[in-house]
């Protein structure tokens, strides 16, 4: 890397640490800690909402998803006015009136201890994998470019991220979330206007290369669950995805309770959702259309752009040896904060949920208030996603970014998601029939995942795991439950 690129690295970390200082002075207790005292501006909060879900899965893995596969997937949008209805005169109602701190208090109230402790285990497995996961990448593509170690790397980029989290708390998060979603930002667009004047293209180009010129149209339904893209797939995963994320990521419920307008919150969330995602498909569709046009830029050995040992790695490599010097330190600081921004909110969350839902249970009761607690737990938990991201450099390579995402990190999303919404819906009952439903949401979640190592194909696309996985929950919990002479209440 060219001195004047890392000076723009080194100048964006200290900002992020600095940031965390200065808010490491304003935290009195661990509400303001957990919540940054309920009182955080709606706008800030939404960008912090969309950064952390953002990551460098979805930085790397976008752009790679439509290279190799065309713009299928992205059909999801079309199901936005649905989830956001939802969203917005359901799911945030309930959670202001609730006044919960983490979503698993409610699985105690309705349904029973073990139900809360089962639901934290899932999302902390999950929460640790997709971190570990985002860690990785980010450190891949830099070690790559530097040469620096790439376990350096990942203690490097987790021991900042740590360091202004367990500071500052939620208020360092969100701001530094805004300062790392300028970064993405400018990243993208940097990206795109480079490519423009090289090629001397622009969107429309773009648009064609990949909505039929390189890559068929997905059908509109198949009778094949494995069939990776369908028009009508896409919706229904956009749908449960997002329902199932707002209903039960504590990320995103945590967030709830940090402003006092959430539901302009939401609405700002998705709007800038919505814009950035638009930009990362025009980065996969431009760099598919640079590489066809310049194929002597590929890499040794790789024939086509679209080959899947490549789409990964196209972005890292457009920004390694074709962005011009101190442009390639702005892309690679905006990956920093793709990863940086999922990283920090999901230790807080992590940190929340283990001072609120775990230490109580087990008998530990100071916790209310104790900002050293906070503190600690918060570094805790940043030692265990620096240790999942070692872990998951020994995962093979043979799935791309979005199938490790769905198969491997994801598998509790459905479920969770199926019995949070049942539970806002009024569901509930005994603990034995919410665990049983979430349980078997896993096990479908499992056989879609890994089916194939067993019967020698997929059972499914790796964007319906989760759909099928939430259906089986949102349909066995409310029959298990009234089986077992349980409810359904009124809503909230």
């Amino acid at each position: 890397m060219r001195t004047v690129d890392l000076l723009v690295v080194a100048g964006y970390l200290f900002c992020m640490v600095a940031v965390g200082r200065y808010f490491a002075r304003r935290q009195r207790d661990s509400e303001d800690f957990f919540l940054g005292g309920r009182r955080m501006p709606a706008w800030a909060v939404a960008i912090s909402v969309f950064a952390s879900l953002a990551s460098t899965v979805g930085y790397l893995g976008d752009p790679g998803e439509i290279i190799r596969h065309g713009i299928g997937m992205f059909v999801r949008f079309g199901a936005l006015p649905f989830y956001l209805a939802v969203t917005l005169w359901v799911i945030v109602p309930f959670f202001r009136r609730a006044g919960v701190t983490t979503v698993f208090e409610i699985l105690e109230q309705r349904f029973g201890r073990s139900t809360r402790l089962l639901g934290v285990g899932i999302w902390c497995y999950m929460q640790l994998a997709f971190l570990g996961l985002v860690l990785l990448l980010a450190a891949r593509v830099i070690a790559q470019m530097t040469g620096v170690g790439e376990i350096y790397v990942i203690l490097a980029i987790g021991a900042a991220s740590v360091l202004y989290t367990s500071a500052g708390g939620l208020q360092s998060v969100i701001w530094t979330d805004v300062i790392q979603f300028v970064f993405l930002f400018l990243g993208v667009l940097v990206t795109l206007v480079v490519i423009a004047a090289e090629t001397g293209t622009g969107p429309r180009t773009w648009w064609l290369a990949v909505s039929g010129t390189t890559h068929p149209l997905p059908p509109l339904v198949s009778t094949d669950l494995a069939t990776r893209h369908t028009i009508l797939g896409a919706l229904i995963f956009g749908f449960v995805v997002n329902l199932s994320y707002n209903c039960s990521e504590q990320v995103v419920v945590q967030r709830y309770a940090a402003t006092p307008r959430p539901v302009l919150m939401m609405l700002a969330n998705y709007g800038a959702g919505v814009l950035f995602t638009l930009l990362q498909i025009a980065v996969g569709a431009a760099l598919l259309v640079y590489y066809t046009r310049f194929p002597e830029a590929l890499p040794e050995g790789v024939r086509d752009v679209t080959q899947a040992e490549f789409a990964d790695d196209a972005f890292p490599d457009f920004i390694q040896y074709h962005l011009p010097v101190g442009l390639s330190g702005l892309v690679i600081a905006a990956l920093l904060g793709a990863a940086q921004s999922t990283m920090d909110s999901g230790v807080n969350s992590i940190a929340a949920v283990m001072a609120r839902d775990v230490l109580p249970a087990f008998g530990y009761q100071q916790v209310a208030g104790n900002l050293q607690l906070a503190r600690w737990t918060t570094r805790g938990a940043g030692l265990g996603v620096l240790l999942m991201a070692i872990l998951a450099g020994q995962l093979s390579n043979a799935n791309n970014i979005i199938d490790i995402a769905q198969k491997v990190v994801h598998l509790g999303l459905g479920p969770m998601g199926g019995l949070l919404l049942v539970t806002i819906l009024g569901l509930r009952g005994s603990a034995l029939a919410a665990n049983t439903a979430l349980l078997l949401g896993l096990a479908a979640a499992l056989a879609g995942a890994f089916g194939d190592l067993v019967l020698g194909r997929p059972l499914l696309s790796p964007l319906l795991i989760i759909p099928v996985s939430w259906l089986v929950t949102l349909s066995a919990a409310p029959l298990l439950v009234l089986l077992s002479g349980g409810r359904l209440a009124s809503r909230g």
